[in-house]
């Protein structure tokens, strides 16, 4: 049986909010936020092989591994992303395109992922809007690290699958034929990859914002494919950096060369991200994504 859909609601709410802010409220009627997507970031873009596939891409992936405790709530979703930003200096196609692919399970093992629409092929960004949703029929397991893989192709701009192991799971789904969504105008001024992390909620199925907000992320990996296999461009436990921060923006175009690569910044004002020394799974650290509406 088909396990309650509620995460695609909850999908188009967030993003929605993320879109459009022409009618946020002003300052002082501020309250708990209507949703949030507290999402880290990661660039990567000074390696000769990866400068050569942003040119000329093909498969990549992301990898990394989750767990939350026994208290997470079940309308928080959580998961990773890989993007191709063209840049606007000699864009492969348009510039300052992103291409998303972005998935994510909730804790009853429900997977969601955007779509693109015809409108991105012409290089017009859309609101993510339009989900798919697959059930991977296992209720996830707390306290237990999961490692989630999304692998992609960037050159037809198209999900290949979603990989879920750990728990006594190892299922792979084929996504293939779905198309990359272009859903923001990135001014960065070179073409990068980018990976990310991410805990996302909306009051409209959490008016409470019942407690149970975190999820752990750990050993992240993204890869690009070779001429004979995949070779790693991030490869990161946490274990570098004691805070998470703005990405530091300067001009505009924004220069990637003051970016630092290997680091993760916060991907909105709004994330609640925190570098977490109590749970992790190697090393000496973890990142822990919070979904609390709480300003």
């Amino acid at each position: 049986m088909m396990k309650p859909i509620y995460c695609l609601c909850v999908a188009i709410l967030l993003w929605g909010c993320e879109s459009d802010d022409s009618n946020s409220p002003a300052p002082d009627e501020l309250g708990d936020l209507e949703s949030i997507v507290s999402a880290s970031v990661a660039f990567s873009y000074s390696d000769e092989t990866l400068e050569s596939f942003l040119q000329e891409p093909s498969l990549a992936f992301i990898s990394g591994y989750f767990l939350f405790e026994d208290t997470l709530a079940p309308d928080i979703i959580f998961g990773l992303d890989i993007e191709h930003l063209e840049g606007v200096d000699n864009p492969l196609r348009f510039e300052g395109a992103d291409w998303m692919a972005l998935a994510g399970f909730n804790r009853e093992g429900i997977l969601w992922f955007p779509i693109g629409s015809p409108e991105n092929l012409e290089g017009v960004p859309t609101p993510t809007e339009k989900w798919e949703i697959r059930d991977f029929e296992v209720d996830l397991l707390p306290d237990t690290w999961y490692k989630m893989t999304i692998v992609c192709d960037f050159d037809k701009l198209e999900f290949i699958s979603v990989q879920l192991e750990g728990g006594g799971v190892d299922k792979t789904v084929s996504l293939s034929g779905f198309p990359l969504e272009y859903p923001n105008y990135a001014p960065f001024d070179k073409a990068s990859l980018t990976g990310y992390t991410f805990a996302l909620r909306g009051s409209e199925f959490a008016p409470g914002n019942d407690p149970g907000f975190d999820v752990y992320f750990d050993d992240i990996q993204m890869g690009i494919q070779t001429d004979t296999s995949f070779e790693i461009v991030l490869d990161d436990g946490f274990e570098n950096q004691s805070s998470v921060g703005d990405i530091p923006i300067g001009d505009i175009p924004i220069p990637l060369n003051n970016i630092a690569e290997s680091t993760w910044y916060l991907e909105n004002e709004d994330a609640k991200l925190e570098i977490s020394t109590s749970i992790k799974r190697t090393g000496n650290a973890s990142l822990k994504c919070s979904a609390n509406l709480e300003r």
